[in-house]
């Protein structure tokens, strides 16, 4: 089987699991302890969280561990809810449900929600939000690489114009940046975000555990015995949080070593595909704005060829893909980003995610291309 869906899961690595091992035996106290183990376990902690900061370019002070990326963004979102006075929260459209999902239920709470929607090439645009922004805005909510088709979005551009704009309060600027780490080059520091989510799985380390960078201390909604700043209460998961350490380092080598690899990798794929009859690249023109996306991620779409049927077939092919978000590929919001970016339904129906890592090769690529064409040729037959 050649794993081609690295965009919603990674292959854990050796080292990551063998760390993970060790410190989980060697330090079994409970941090919040005062006896010996339960110190030697603390000590430990921050010591991984130092080295997670000096990662991310960042203060250690303004990391927690929690469970991943979905609560991270939740952790934030909700922290709204501690505020009397509403305002105006500005997400866009393509966003994650990790964060899509919290927004919602805010305007539900009764929290105006501004949808901001991307340019057929997936960018969101600065004047675009900056019309958005009013005196009552709270807080802006923009990714910073698409799970879905690998944009990358200008966030230097779109923070700098919410700091420009003459508000009586700061307004916050979170992002997702799941899908960034590994992929793109990382400096907190350099970002000015207020806050940012990132999880250990997307970067092949464990399931279950994700930092959240906040550059000031928020009121959390949870309640339990202050662990983590008490934005996390809980027994803190030690090894986990060493797993997510190394799978961090290991990727800023990947950005490092292998980013040139990748897009190689993936201007075969898209030539590859592209001469398939009937493919379509999404977003259009992507071959023709390559620094805008992320090397790691495809989006392709063979209408009128429903995506979970092709996805099915390539499974039984020796290949697995996706249909986009392994969150939302059971829904039928499944399509909501795509269709943000002005992709009709049928298109964005009949869409395939293709994600690479670092382990893949130039072999598996063709195979895969390959084995594409020949499933489509067969499958469009029996459709048509």
């Amino acid at each position: 089987m050649i794993y081609l869906d690295w965009a919603a899961t990674t292959p854990p690595l050796n080292d990551v699991l063998s760390e993970m091992t060790e410190i989980g035996s060697r330090y079994f106290g409970n941090p919040s302890s005062i006896h010996t183990e339960g110190q030697k376990a603390h000590e430990k902690l921050e010591e991984i969280r130092n080295r997670c900061a000096e990662a991310l370019i960042c203060r250690s002070d303004e990391l927690v561990f929690t469970s991943g990326g979905t609560e991270s963004n939740n952790i934030i979102i909700s922290s709204l809810l501690n505020r009397r006075d509403k305002g105006r929260i500005i997400v866009s459209g393509i966003e994650h449900p990790a964060i899509w999902n919290p927004v919602q239920m805010l305007g539900k709470q009764g929290w105006e929600v501004k949808v901001i929607n991307p340019g057929s090439d997936g960018l969101i645009k600065a004047n675009k939000l900056k019309k958005l922004l009013t005196p009552d805005t709270k807080m802006v909510c923009i990714m910073g690489v698409h799970n879905e088709t690998g944009v990358i979005q200008p966030l230097e551009e779109l923070v700098r114009t919410v700091r420009e704009f003459d508000s009586p309060r700061p307004i916050h600027f979170h992002s997702d940046l799941v899908q960034s780490a590994g992929k793109t080059p990382l400096s907190l520091d350099e970002m000015d975000l207020d806050s940012a989510a990132f999880a250990a799985h997307k970067i092949q380390g464990p399931r279950g555990i994700g930092l959240l960078y906040q550059k000031k201390p928020l009121a959390g909604l949870y309640a339990g015995g202050g662990q983590e700043k008490g934005l996390r209460p809980g027994t803190e998961n030690l090894a986990a949080a060493a797993g997510m350490c190394a799978a961090l380092e290991q990727a800023i080598k990947v950005v490092e070593d292998h980013l040139d690899e990748a897009s190689l990798r993936m201007q075969m794929l898209m030539t590859g595909i592209s001469a398939i009859p009937g493919a379509r690249l999404l977003p259009e023109g992507r071959m023709d704005n390559a620094a805008s996306f992320s090397p790691w991620i495809l989006n392709v779409s063979f209408p009128p060829l429903p995506g979970e049927v092709l996805v099915r077939v390539m499974d039984e092919a020796g290949f697995c893909i996706s249909t986009g978000s392994a969150c939302s590929s059971k829904k039928k919001s499944r399509t909501r980003g795509l269709e943000a970016m002005g992709i009709d339904a049928k298109t964005a129906f009949s869409s395939i995610r293709v994600s690479q890592g670092p382990s893949t090769t130039d072999d598996e690529i063709r195979a895969f291309i390959k084995a594409l064409e020949e499933q489509i040729r067969i499958v469009g037959r029996a459709v048509g």
